[in-house]
Parts: structure tokens; C-alpha cells; sequence
């Protein structure tokens, strides 16, 4: 955990202000000359003069140590360089399952600190189907998950992003890939709890989470809270198919109907199932719709054929994994994501088909 986190969290309870206790650190490399508030960790026998403007205190990480609220004694802790600000209680008895399905695929990601193209992932999408403003100030990566879009965020000029990952696999792939990056951060919290104080980002994103939560409405109205007014909020949903045609309407079916098996599967079985089943789904689907967009009578069609977007044989393995695995999969119509968002609180909406909806609003700035 970067010293620069502690300015932003807040207690889950009260949401006063979180302490530093007992904190065992290591020097970390970062990629970039920045500074942090002192806290008197860099080795100084007291904290600097110049107390908002410490270079040493930015290059130190956290790994072990326990947050402990400033008002009504709460505590949590620090482990393997994640502040870990989960609820002791949850409404979603799915919460526990979901986190542990997307966990074991996170896990497998292997990130090191390698420096990421900023226009490359899921973020992007969101980017260029919204036609978005690049974000500034502190962002909110909803749902983390791998890290990927979180690094992209953590490289780019004015921008300080704070990821929140429940699951323990996606928290540690997501702390080593943004290690060297001074402005990216990882907390494990659950979005429907967020340690954070009301009007705190100014930005906020969510790609494919909102969907896998047990009262997604119930996320989206915390995500909300933490929004400034004037903040935009983006997230991506999966739609309904009721926009579809008869066909992809009764594969969304069956799918369903195969949910009901694969939900209950141990998660190395069915990451297993999706290792051997990926080239089959690219042969049927991908390859076809590669082909069909070459040509002006069938680009229409290719266009809206599933798992379009396979880069190779096994390019589709988290995809289906995630398709199959999820406990809870929510879909939306168009106007069903609007009024999802409009619901929320947010004014301004608007939704764009891409693989499913790209959906955006404004918190009210009054």
C-alpha cells in the first residue's frame, strides 16, 4: 500500500478518517519523480518541515500494518500490500461466491511491472463507443479485477486512480501490476460498502462488474455517493439480446441453461472446459466474423456475432470463464440500462451498444 492511499480512505463504519498502526514497510522502485505527505517512515527522526512534499516517503510500500479509524476505533488490516477494508456483514449472500469464481481467473494473470499502453483494454472501449473526455484528478476503477485498466489509468498525465477489487486473487494481480506506478492504487472492498468519503472521485468507471453483483442497484447508488457532483460515471453492462434476432435470442437461452451446470462446477474444472472449448467458440464464431466483415452483404451480420473480438484459438478462455462461472449475470435492455443509471441518480444518460451496453452519466452537480 503507497502512503498516498492513506489520504483518501475512510472508515467503513463512520467514515472518519483511518490512522497508520504498527506498519512493517519495504523501499519500493517507482517509475516516475513524485512526492507524498510525510508520515515519518522515510527514516527521518521526525517528520520533514516540508511535510506535503516528501520524495522518500512516496518510494515506500506498505506490506503488513493495520488502519485504525480516528473516531469510533474500527480496524483493518494491512496485508501483502492491500489495505483490506472488507465489511464483516454483507446483504448478498452471493458476494463470497462471486469473489472466489473471478478470483481463481484473476490469480492466473501473471503481471509484472511492465509499462502498459494507455489506449489498450477494456477502458478504451468505454473511451471510444462514449467518445470520453480523458479523465483527470482521482478515479475510481469499480472492480479492478486483473489491474490491467487500473496500470493504463496510473500512467496518465493528472490522473490518481483507486481500484476496488473484492476478490483476494484480482487484489494481488492488481497490487503487482501497479507496484512501480506512484498514482494507482488497490483496495479490497466490496462495492456495496466503499471506504470512502461522499463527492470524492471525479471520475468513475466500472467495466463488467455491476452485472455480477447480487443488488447491482445497491452498487451503483454507492458508486454514486463517492462521485463528486459533476463527476461522470461510465460502467458496461451485458444486454438482454431483446434488440437481437431470433437466433442469438435462443443461444442466450441455452446459455442460460448451461449456467445452471457450470455455476456449480469447481473452478479449475471449468477453467479447464474453457481452455479446451476456446478453439472451438473461435472457429465458430470469431473466424466467421472475421471473414464476414471483409464483405459489404455480410458485415451487417458479422458485426453482431458473439466472441467477435477473439485475437486466436485461445484468446477466448476468460471470456468464457467469465460467461460461465459468474454466480449472478444481470442483463439489461437499452432503456432497462438508462433507467438502471437515471435510477441512481444520474442525470444525462446515455447507452451504446458495444458487445452489450456502454452506458454514462453525471451526478447532478447540486
Amino acid at each position: 500500500m503507497k502512503l498516498r492511499l492513506l489520504d483518501h480512505l475512510r472508515c467503513l463504519e463512520c467514515r472518519a478518517p483511518l490512522a497508520l498502526k504498527d506498519p512493517a514497510v519495504e523501499t519500493a522502485e517507482r517509475n516516475e519523480a513524485t512526492t507524498t505527505r510525510c508520515h515519518g517512515l522515510c527514516g527521518a527522526s521526525a517528520r520533514r518541515a516540508d511535510a506535503d512534499h516528501c520524495a522518500a516517503c512516496q518510494r515506500i510500500e506498505i506490506v503488513s500494518g493495520e488502519l485504525a479509524c480516528m473516531s469510533c476505533g474500527a480496524k483493518y488490516p494491512i496485508s501483502e500490500g492491500v489495505a483490506r477494508l472488507r465489511a464483516s456483514r454483507t446483504q448478498d449472500e452471493t458476494r463470497p461466491r462471486t469473489a472466489s469464481s473471478f478470483g481463481y481467473l484473476w490469480a492466473k494473470s501473471t503481471p509484472g511491472t511492465e509499462v502498459y499502453e494507455t489506449t489498450s483494454y477494456h477502458f478504451a472501449k468505454m473511451e471510444d463507443s462514449l467518445s470520453l473526455a480523458p479523465p483527470h484528478g482521482l478515479v475510481l476503477d469499480a472492480g479492478c479485477g486483473d489491474g490491467i485498466d487500473l496500470a493504463n489509468q496510473g500512467m496518465r498525465e493528472g490522473v490518481e486512480v483507486i481500484g476496488v477489487e473484492l476478490s483476494d486473487g484480482g487484489c494481488q494481480a492488481s497490487h503487482t501490476r501497479t507496484l512501480a506506478l506512484p498514482r494507482a492504487h488497490v483496495v479490497q472492498a466490496d462495492l456495496c460498502r466503499l471506504p470512502f468519503a461522499d463527492g470524492t472521485f471525479d471520475f468513475v468507471y466500472s467495466y463488467g462488474v455491476l452485472h455480477h453483483i447480487g443488488v447491482p442497484e445497491r452498487a451503483l447508488r454507492e458508486v454514486v455517493r463517492a462521485a463528486k457532483p459533476g463527476a461522470r460515471v461510465v460502467a458496461y453492462l451485458y444486454e438482454d439480446f431483446s434488440e437481437r434476432n431470433g437466433a442469438l435470442r435462443w443461444s442466450l437461452t441455452a446459455a442460460n441453461w448451461g449456467r445452471a451446470l457450470t455455476t456449480r462446477m469447481p473452478h479449475r474444472l471449468l477453467y479447464t472446459l474453457c481452455v479446451l472449448g476456446s478453439p472451438f467458440v473461435f472457429t465458430l464464431f470469431t473466424v466467421p466474423a472475421l471473414i464476414g466483415r471483409r464483405f459489404e452483404r455480410s458485415a451487417s451480420l458479422a458485426a453482431n456475432l458473439p466472441f467477435r473480438h477473439g485475437t486466436g484459438p485461445f484468446s477466448l478462455v476468460g471470456d468464457l470463464y467469465d460467461r460461465f462461472s459468474a454466480p449472478v449475470e444481470w442483463r439489461y435492455s437499452r432503456a432497462g440500462s438508462i433507467k438502471f443509471f437515471v435510477d441512481a441518480g444520474l442525470e444525462r444518460v446515455m447507452a451504446v451498444p458495444e458487445r452489450g451496453w456502454m452506458v454514462a452519466g453525471v451526478k447532478p452537480a447540486g
